[in-house]
This record gives C-alpha cells, sequence and structure tokens, in this order.
C-alpha cells in the first residue's frame, strides 16, 4: 500500500483504508474500488492524499502477487486460461451455456487439486479494477475446492458447491460495480447483487439447479439468523455456508489483510456470520499460519510461510530461498507473526 495524492487518483484504485468525511458526506470503506464520481467528491474535500491498495500496478490491470518468493497455486498459464472461462461465464448469464461452462470448469478445479497427496501452497493470483470478480471468484472456488474435498463431500454435491462458488458473486457482473469485503457492509449493492443475480438467472431454472439459484440468494445470511433473511443455523443452505468462509478470506486478502488476519477476523465471527464447522475446515486447509504469513523463528531468522505441515502449528517456512521444515525434527519454531 503507499499513499497517493488525491489529484493522482485514477479509476479502478482501490481504497486501503476507511474514510469519513462529514462536511463532505463521503464515506468510503477499505476495499472499495474508485470511480471517477467518487474521486471528484474526494477532489472537493479537504483531505489531500488517501491509503491505496498496490498502486504501482495501476494501468496494468494486474496486481503482481504480494509473495513474489512463492510460487502460485496452480501454474499461471492454467490460471489465466480458467480466469478467462470465468469471464466467459459472466458474459453469458441469460443463456444455457453458462451451465456447460461452469460444468468444464468444475471438472478441471476437481482433477487439478488432491488434498489428500499434499498441502496445498495458497498462494493465489488476484487483480484490481473490471478482473477483480473474476479474479475472486476463481479463487473462491478452488478455496471452497479444497474445503469440499477435505470433508469429504459426495461427488455431486461437490461439483454444486463449487459451482455455486464461481457465481456466487455473478450479480455484482449484472451490476457493473462491486463490493469487495461486502460482509457487514451497509452499502446497497452488497445485498442488492444477491437478488439481482436470483431474479437474472430464474431463466435458466432448467439447467441450474435450485440449490444453485437459492444460494445465490442467500449467501450472505448469517448464521445468528440476523440476515436479511433471517435463516439460521442449519436453516441456511450449505453450499453457502461452505463458500462464506472462503469468500471473507480471499476477499479480506485481496483488500490487504494478511492471511493470518485474515482467518483472525473470520474465527472472531465464528457463529455469528459463519459456521463454525466451516471456520473449522478453512483453518484444516490453511493451516494455523498460512501460506504467506511472515514470521520470526525461535533462531533470530526471518521468513514466509509456504504452507501447512501435518501438524498445522510446524509448517514449512522459506527463508531466504531456503525450505526449512520447523518442529521437533529440526528444534526450530515459530517465535512470532510479523505484522
Amino acid at each position: 500500500m503507499s499513499k497517493v495524492k488525491i489529484t493522482d487518483l485514477k479509476p479502478g484504485m482501490i481504497v486501503g483504508e476507511d474514510i469519513y468525511n462529514l462536511k463532505n458526506r463521503l464515506s468510503l470503506k477499505k476495499g472499495q474500488e474508485l470511480d471517477e464520481k467518487t474521486i471528484k467528491m474526494l477532489i472537493s474535500s479537504d483531505i489531500t492524499e488517501i491509503e491505496i491498495l498496490s498502486s504501482e500496478s495501476i494501468g496494468t490491470g494486474f496486481v503482481e502477487k504480494e509473495f513474489e518468493e512463492l510460487p502460485p497455486i496452480i501454474d499461471e498459464e492454467v490460471y489465466n486460461r480458467w480466469i478467462e472461462s470465468v469471464g466467459h461465464v459472466f458474459s453469458h448469464f441469460s443463456k444455457e451455456e453458462l451451465y456447460i461452462s461452469l460444468n468444464n470448469l468444475t471438472e478441471e478445479i476437481y482433477k487439478k487439486f488432491d488434498i489428500k497427496k499434499e498441502n496445498i501452497v495458497l498462494n493465489f493470483l488476484n487483480s484490481i479494477g473490471n478482473e477483480s470478480l473474476l479474479y475472486h471468484s476463481m479463487n473462491t472456488a478452488i478455496l471452497v475446492s479444497l474445503i469440499a474435498k477435505k470433508v469429504e463431500l459426495p461427488y455431486i454435491m461437490y461439483k454444486q458447491t463449487v459451482k455455486f462458488a464461481l457465481i456466487h458473486d455473478i450479480g455484482y457482473a449484472m451490476l457493473g460495480d462491486r463490493v469487495i469485503n461486502d460482509f457487514e457492509s451497509e452499502e446497497t449493492n452488497a445485498t442488492l447483487h444477491t437478488i439481482v443475480a436470483f431474479k437474472k438467472l430464474q431463466g435458466l431454472k432448467n439447467v441450474l439447479n435450485h440449490e444453485i439459484l437459492d444460494s445465490i440468494l442467500y449467501h450472505h445470511e448469517r448464521f445468528d439468523g440476523k440476515g436479511k433473511f433471517q435463516m439460521k443455523g442449519e436453516k441456511i443452505p450449505p453450499l453457502v455456508r461452505i463458500t462464506q468462509v472462503a469468500d471473507a478470506y480471499t476477499s479480506l486478502t485481496e483488500i490487504g489483510y494478511t492471511p493470518y488476519e485474515a482467518l483472525s477476523w473470520i474465527l472472531k465471527r465464528s457463529g455469528f456470520l459463519f459456521d463454525p464447522y466451516y471456520v473449522g475446515q478453512l483453518y484444516e486447509v490453511t493451516g494455523y499460519y498460512p501460506t504467506g504469513t511472515r514470521v520470526k523463528l525461535n533462531n533470530g531468522q526471518v521468513g514466509i510461510v509456504l504452507k501447512r505441515n501435518e501438524i498445522e502449528i510446524f509448517p514449512l517456512v522459506l527463508v531466504d530461498n531456503e525450505k526449512i521444515q520447523t518442529g521437533p525434527d529440526t528444534n526450530l519454531y515459530i517465535q512470532e507473526v510479523i505484522k
């Protein structure tokens, strides 16, 4: 993140801090994407500069990986091809070919990751501006896939869940305006996108299972029953409860939370916003110290967590391009997390 002068702001930049200015009735949330109207309001305010996420990459439409020394979760060529597939789905949401694209992509994701063989390096690619929704949808679906395999969902249920994860935020594509961290948000689009998508996709009832359509409508229900439709606990569709934790994790890391901070944020809302069982399963996939967490070891070395180990508190850590296994065998342990 970096401070950017108000006069240097451009549409598509992502706000890196909450901003309130009562004089100009201006209220911006961290993670919000700037447009021309908002920039004009900022220019007319008494604010001189604001925090912007990854401003150095604006203009390319792509945010460089935060942890360059770590490999991406999958090969970038495959990743980009999948992003194109998601883009195809989002541009054909009124046609039956959407179902075919979803089916093919879900099958590819299923075959790509085998969580039983090895722990996964959870280093996702991200984007800004118009592409951010596609990357978020893809990242959420990949993480949902890993959780679904961890809990050994039956294959039919697995496919339904990942298909839903891929299009859970398709309403933002229909509206053309996205709220990135839309949990606990009071912005209109944070709830409107669920209703718009549900209504728009009714014409595809013959190809999209009703569970997916219902889940799109209800995917911001709260586990404590205080959501828009007041659904509570297990009354909320399981597709939703699985996807919500992945949705929150990928959204938070997208707007600048460290993976460790994102997990902490979700844990604090377990039982309120999220199903505690699936919060626990998210931890099972990420480990206590998720990929990308910067840590200090007991020997004074500083490194970055590469991936979890079978014992989650002893992850594999990358220190100066050397992979170090923490734990009793090496007598190396994580002393603290570096913010």
